[in-house]
């Protein structure tokens, strides 16, 4: 292999494995994120099953399992080309921006959990704690920042339900502003 091949193949893996795990950290398997790394920066744009499976150095069953999970969520599609028997896999484009605002809007759904949160915390009439010796409700003593021990049923419930109606308000916050940028967005774009 000529020196130049040998400097870009380097140069490759570094970025699929710098690419790869930004992908790992955003929820993919570490296979996963390299696999769809090795097919961003890939060319060209669409590569043969068996070419990922030696440029990660990684197992069939490995890399046909990261490969599904990237089909099924729309990310990576297959073609075939003319005269070939075999198929490739590219990214879909349009699949994984469908994906980004997907998750997007999944992000913003926390305050449904929250309002829930809330309400069992606004509906409760009195403390219950669970002692697991005695099997039956009692007082729990606990430390406390001051280093005093009290009972947990001390705890300013006021301060908690005032901190968690503030992260529920600022998770609509964030509900309605990525609603109107992704709104914006499709304006623009059409």
């Amino acid at each position: 292999m000529a020196t130049a091949d040998v400097d870009k193949a380097a140069r490759i893996r570094a970025k699929v494995e710098r690419i790869g795990a930004f992908f790992e950290r955003y929820g993919f398997a570490p296979v996963t994120g390299r696999v769809f790394a090795y097919l961003l920066v890939s060319t060209p744009s669409q590569s043969d099953f068996f070419s990922i499976q030696a440029f990660l150095r990684a197992s069939k069953s490995t890399v046909s399992t990261a490969l599904t999970t990237l089909r099924g969520e729309g990310l990576v599609d297959d073609v075939t080309l003319g005269g070939r028997r075999r198929r490739y896999f590219r990214i879909n484009t349009s699949g994984w921006m469908n994906s980004l605002k997907n998750r997007l809007r999944r992000t913003t759904t926390l305050n449904e959990v929250l309002e829930d949160v809330l309400e069992e915390h606004n509906n409760a009439p009195e403390p219950l704690y669970f002692n697991r010796d005695l099997n039956r409700t009692s007082a729990v003593q606990a430390r406390w920042p001051d280093g005093d021990e009290r009972p947990v049923d001390e705890w300013d419930e006021k301060t908690i339900n005032r901190d968690l109606n503030k992260i529920a308000v600022f998770q609509n916050y964030l509900a309605d502003g990525i609603e109107r940028l992704l709104d914006e967005w499709d304006e623009k774009q059409s």
